[in-house]
């Protein structure tokens, strides 16, 4: 018994380690292929912005929006000030999700169109930044403290859950 107890820890272990770095790949994936398909063709959005916000449906606003999303998702990939880009990215879901509440006759809400099913994917987009916003203010607690205290060790959060750790 104790042999599957072990690997099933592994396993928690490696999806731990695994979660965070996959997480932020592949929200750097989406905002980069998502980007670089409007820089291509912005005419998609163009009419998602004239139907829902035109105020803000003029082509330069899309290509500066669409332009930092390819940056965003770069910078994602790369690694490189992932907490600043996530936060950021809250602004882009938090944007299109408003569509939501001032165009439903846009997304078909309730009974949700192709489009507002295209736009409801940024609720899960929304919840991977937070959660590299906080796996990143975790990382960089944890470097502190081993800092301050050297003696201290790593704990994954899979051991952590073990001992009752939150």
């Amino acid at each position: 018994m104790r042999t599957v107890d072990d690997a099933i820890e592994a396993l928690f272990g490696f999806a731990d380690r695994l979660a965070g770095p996959l997480l932020r790949i592949t929200l750097g994936v989406v905002l980069l292929w998502i980007g670089c398909v409007d820089l291509l063709d912005p005419r998609a959005a163009l009419d998602l912005l004239s139907m829902s916000l035109p105020f803000l449906a003029f082509s330069q606003f899309v290509y500066v929006l669409k332009a930092l999303e390819v940056i965003g998702g770069i910078l994602l990939i790369a690694g490189v000030w992932v907490r600043y880009v996530a936060l950021l990215s809250l602004l882009l879901f938090a944007g299109t999700l408003t569509i939501f509440a001032l165009a439903p006759a846009v997304t078909g809400f309730p009974v949700l169109s192709l489009r507002g099913q295209f736009l409801l994917k940024d609720t899960v987009l929304a919840s991977a930044a937070i959660t590299l916003v906080a796996r990143d203010a975790a990382s960089r607690q944890q470097a502190w403290l081993n800092a301050s205290n050297p003696r201290a060790v790593h704990m994954s959060s899979a051991d952590r859950h073990r001992r009752g750790s939150p």
